[in-house]
Protein backbone atom coordinates (compact mmCIF):
# COMPACT_ATOMS: atom_id res chain seq x y z
CA UNK A 1 0.00 0.00 0.00
CA UNK A 2 1.91 2.75 -1.36
CA UNK A 3 1.39 5.64 -3.42
CA UNK A 4 3.08 5.02 -6.81
CA UNK A 5 2.53 8.05 -8.60
CA UNK A 6 6.19 10.43 -7.72
CA UNK A 7 4.80 14.05 -8.56
CA UNK A 8 1.83 13.61 -6.01
CA UNK A 9 4.20 12.34 -3.25
CA UNK A 10 6.16 14.89 -3.75
CA UNK A 11 3.90 17.09 -3.43
CA UNK A 12 2.46 15.68 -0.35
CA UNK A 13 6.47 15.51 0.93
CA UNK A 14 6.42 19.15 0.29
CA UNK A 15 3.02 20.55 2.06
CA UNK A 16 4.40 17.79 5.12
CA UNK A 17 7.72 19.94 5.57
CA UNK A 18 5.82 23.13 5.02
CA UNK A 19 3.16 22.02 7.78
CA UNK A 20 5.68 20.42 10.16
CA UNK A 21 8.60 23.51 9.97
CA UNK A 22 5.86 26.43 10.85
CA UNK A 23 4.51 24.74 13.82
CA UNK A 24 7.88 23.88 15.14
CA UNK A 25 9.37 27.46 14.57
CA UNK A 26 5.99 29.06 16.58
CA UNK A 27 5.59 26.09 19.48
CA UNK A 28 9.32 26.65 20.57
CA UNK A 29 8.86 30.01 20.73
CA UNK A 30 5.90 29.45 23.45
CA UNK A 31 8.74 27.91 25.90
CA UNK A 32 10.85 30.70 27.97
CA UNK A 33 14.24 29.43 25.72
CA UNK A 34 14.83 27.50 22.48
CA UNK A 35 17.04 25.05 24.50
CA UNK A 36 14.28 24.23 27.24
CA UNK A 37 11.78 23.26 24.14
CA UNK A 38 14.34 20.63 22.32
CA UNK A 39 14.62 19.38 25.89
CA UNK A 40 10.98 17.46 25.23
CA UNK A 41 10.33 14.51 23.21
CA UNK A 42 7.92 15.62 20.86
CA UNK A 43 10.26 18.27 19.54
CA UNK A 44 13.24 16.10 19.27
CA UNK A 45 11.10 14.15 17.28
CA UNK A 46 9.53 16.64 15.12
CA UNK A 47 12.72 18.18 14.63
CA UNK A 48 14.26 14.71 13.00
CA UNK A 49 11.06 14.15 10.96
CA UNK A 50 11.28 17.70 9.67
CA UNK A 51 14.94 17.02 8.42
CA UNK A 52 13.68 13.78 7.38
CA UNK A 53 11.10 15.03 5.51
CA UNK A 54 13.55 17.26 3.67
CA UNK A 55 16.04 15.04 2.57
CA UNK A 56 13.02 12.78 1.27
CA UNK A 57 12.14 15.29 -0.73
CA UNK A 58 15.46 15.98 -2.43
CA UNK A 59 15.63 12.12 -3.22
CA UNK A 60 11.85 12.21 -4.55
CA UNK A 61 12.74 15.06 -6.97
CA UNK A 62 15.60 13.32 -8.11
CA UNK A 63 13.65 9.71 -8.76
CA UNK A 64 11.06 11.97 -10.61
CA UNK A 65 13.66 12.95 -12.63
CA UNK A 66 15.46 10.37 -13.57
CA UNK A 67 12.46 7.60 -13.80
CA UNK A 68 9.23 9.44 -14.52
CA UNK A 69 6.00 10.15 -12.88
CA UNK A 70 4.92 6.78 -12.38
CA UNK A 71 6.51 3.91 -9.62
CA UNK A 72 7.08 3.96 -6.43
CA UNK A 73 8.51 7.04 -4.92
CA UNK A 74 11.87 7.08 -2.88
CA UNK A 75 11.35 6.90 0.61
CA UNK A 76 13.37 6.99 4.18
CA UNK A 77 14.86 3.78 5.32
CA UNK A 78 12.13 1.96 7.39
CA UNK A 79 13.47 0.50 9.90
CA UNK A 80 14.53 3.88 11.44
CA UNK A 81 11.79 5.90 10.22
CA UNK A 82 8.80 3.89 11.22
CA UNK A 83 10.10 3.82 14.84
CA UNK A 84 10.53 7.13 14.36
CA UNK A 85 6.96 7.87 13.10
CA UNK A 86 5.67 6.13 16.19
CA UNK A 87 7.13 8.00 18.94
CA UNK A 88 6.14 10.66 17.12
CA UNK A 89 2.53 9.75 17.13
CA UNK A 90 3.28 8.68 21.04
CA UNK A 91 4.56 12.23 22.09
CA UNK A 92 1.41 13.59 20.65
CA UNK A 93 -0.93 11.50 22.12
CA UNK A 94 0.78 11.82 25.87
CA UNK A 95 0.63 15.78 24.92
CA UNK A 96 -3.16 15.46 24.65
CA UNK A 97 -3.77 13.04 27.37
CA UNK A 98 -0.99 13.78 30.21
CA UNK A 99 0.42 17.07 29.78
CA UNK A 100 -1.96 19.82 28.43
CA UNK A 101 -4.64 18.50 30.64
CA UNK A 102 -2.40 19.00 33.41
CA UNK A 103 -0.93 22.21 32.50
CA UNK A 104 2.82 20.95 32.50
CA UNK A 105 3.03 21.86 28.30
CA UNK A 106 2.00 24.90 26.32
CA UNK A 107 -1.56 24.86 25.10
CA UNK A 108 -1.90 27.74 22.73
CA UNK A 109 -3.39 27.61 19.01
CA UNK A 110 0.44 27.01 17.93
CA UNK A 111 0.73 24.05 20.61
CA UNK A 112 -2.12 22.19 19.41
CA UNK A 113 -1.32 22.59 15.66
CA UNK A 114 2.44 20.97 16.42
CA UNK A 115 0.97 18.33 18.42
CA UNK A 116 -1.89 17.51 15.70
CA UNK A 117 0.91 17.62 13.28
CA UNK A 118 3.13 14.90 15.22
CA UNK A 119 0.30 12.28 14.78
CA UNK A 120 -1.37 13.37 11.51
CA UNK A 121 1.65 14.27 9.62
CA UNK A 122 3.57 10.80 10.59
CA UNK A 123 0.37 8.51 9.90
CA UNK A 124 0.03 10.01 6.39
CA UNK A 125 3.76 10.02 5.72
CA UNK A 126 3.66 5.93 7.01
CA UNK A 127 0.47 4.62 4.95
CA UNK A 128 0.63 6.54 2.11
CA UNK A 129 4.04 7.20 1.02
CA UNK A 130 6.50 4.55 3.31
CA UNK A 131 7.52 0.97 2.02
CA UNK A 132 5.83 -1.74 3.61
CA UNK A 133 7.07 -5.29 4.82
CA UNK A 134 10.64 -4.69 5.10
CA UNK A 135 10.91 -4.03 8.74
CA UNK A 136 11.22 -6.86 11.37
CA UNK A 137 10.02 -7.31 14.96
CA UNK A 138 13.43 -7.63 16.03
CA UNK A 139 13.60 -3.66 15.18
CA UNK A 140 11.27 -2.90 17.53
CA UNK A 141 13.79 -3.81 20.52
CA UNK A 142 16.61 -1.98 18.46
CA UNK A 143 14.80 1.09 18.02
CA UNK A 144 13.85 1.52 21.81
CA UNK A 145 17.25 2.72 22.14
CA UNK A 146 16.27 6.38 21.47
CA UNK A 147 13.65 6.29 24.15
CA UNK A 148 16.26 4.76 27.05
CA UNK A 149 18.55 7.82 25.48
CA UNK A 150 16.09 9.80 26.12
CA UNK A 151 15.20 8.92 29.57
CA UNK A 152 18.97 8.71 30.61
CA UNK A 153 18.99 12.40 28.95
CA UNK A 154 16.20 13.59 31.47
CA UNK A 155 17.59 12.27 34.39
CA UNK A 156 20.82 14.30 33.89
CA UNK A 157 19.25 17.23 32.87
CA UNK A 158 17.96 17.49 36.02
CA UNK A 159 21.07 17.56 37.66
CA UNK A 160 23.45 19.80 34.81
CA UNK A 161 21.04 22.28 34.31
CA UNK A 162 18.58 22.38 37.60
CA UNK A 163 17.35 25.77 37.41
CA UNK A 164 15.81 25.38 34.17
CA UNK A 165 12.00 24.27 34.49
CA UNK A 166 10.75 23.23 31.36
CA UNK A 167 7.16 24.79 31.76
CA UNK A 168 5.33 25.98 35.11
CA UNK A 169 7.80 24.60 37.20
CA UNK A 170 7.96 21.06 36.04
CA UNK A 171 11.85 19.83 35.40
CA UNK A 172 10.70 16.85 33.32
CA UNK A 173 9.26 16.89 30.16
CA UNK A 174 6.37 14.35 31.01
CA UNK A 175 5.99 14.78 34.86
CA UNK A 176 4.64 11.30 35.11
CA UNK A 177 8.26 10.31 34.83
CA UNK A 178 9.45 12.66 37.89
CA UNK A 179 12.61 10.31 38.95
CA UNK A 180 12.01 11.21 42.46
CA UNK A 181 8.69 10.23 42.45
CA UNK A 182 6.93 7.52 44.14
CA UNK A 183 5.83 5.96 41.16
CA UNK A 184 8.85 6.27 38.66
CA UNK A 185 9.60 2.35 38.56
CA UNK A 186 5.73 1.96 37.75
CA UNK A 187 5.19 4.89 35.48
CA UNK A 188 9.00 4.09 33.80
CA UNK A 189 7.80 0.34 33.12
CA UNK A 190 4.43 1.69 31.58
CA UNK A 191 6.11 4.15 29.26
CA UNK A 192 8.74 1.45 27.84
CA UNK A 193 5.71 -0.94 27.34
CA UNK A 194 4.02 1.77 25.07
CA UNK A 195 7.07 2.67 23.18
CA UNK A 196 7.89 -0.81 22.96
CA UNK A 197 4.28 -2.35 22.39
CA UNK A 198 3.25 0.40 19.62
CA UNK A 199 6.59 -0.30 17.61
CA UNK A 200 6.10 -3.63 17.64
CA UNK A 201 2.30 -3.27 16.46
CA UNK A 202 3.67 -0.64 13.86
CA UNK A 203 5.53 -3.47 12.61
CA UNK A 204 2.66 -5.99 12.49
CA UNK A 205 0.74 -3.69 10.49
CA UNK A 206 3.14 -2.48 8.05
CA UNK A 207 3.54 -6.39 7.66
CA UNK A 208 -0.53 -6.07 7.18
CA UNK A 209 -0.77 -3.74 4.68
CA UNK A 210 2.36 -5.18 2.44
CA UNK A 211 0.35 -8.29 2.29
CA UNK A 212 2.86 -10.61 4.34
CA UNK A 213 0.05 -12.43 6.51
CA UNK A 214 -2.77 -12.82 3.27
CA UNK A 215 -5.08 -10.08 5.32
CA UNK A 216 -4.83 -7.59 1.85
CA UNK A 217 -2.87 -7.90 -1.33
CA UNK A 218 0.20 -6.11 -2.35
CA UNK A 219 -0.25 -3.12 -3.91
CA UNK A 220 3.11 -3.73 -5.98
CA UNK A 221 1.29 -6.59 -7.71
Amino acid sequence: MVLRNRLIALLIRIALLVLYSFPVAAYMGEYSNPAVAIATFSMQIMIILTVMTAFEIVFNAIDLVRHGVHGVPAGPYMPIALPLNVFAIISGILYFSALLPNGAAPAGTYAIIFHVMVILGPLVDWVFLCEKGTVRFSNAFIAQLYPILYFIFGYFRTIIWDDTPIYNGNMYAYPFLDYLGPNIVLNTVLFFALTLGASALAVFLNNVLAGRYGFILKTED
